[in-house]
């Protein structure tokens, strides 16, 4: 697997998280209390996650296309 298609599962990844995310923040409208709280600390986690997906795509994007990687 070279650099190049593992950055694209990384950006993959970040699309279907982002989904996930885009999914999840309507329900704040409906939620209070520690349920909204908790909804808001798991969107923000998937946020994270997601950004740091992106990260490491870009990273490997530097990379030298042609390396092999594991």
């Amino acid at each position: 697997m070279t650099c190049k298609d593992l950055a694209e599962d990384y950006e993959q990844q970040a699309k279907i998280i982002w989904a996930k995310i885009n999914g999840l923040k309507p329900l704040t409208m409906l939620y209070k209390g520690a349920d909204l709280h908790n909804l808001n600390r798991k969107i923000a986690i998937y946020i994270s996650i997601a950004r740091e997906c992106e990260h490491v795509a870009r990273l490997l994007r530097e990379m030298k296309s042609d390396e092999v990687v594991g």
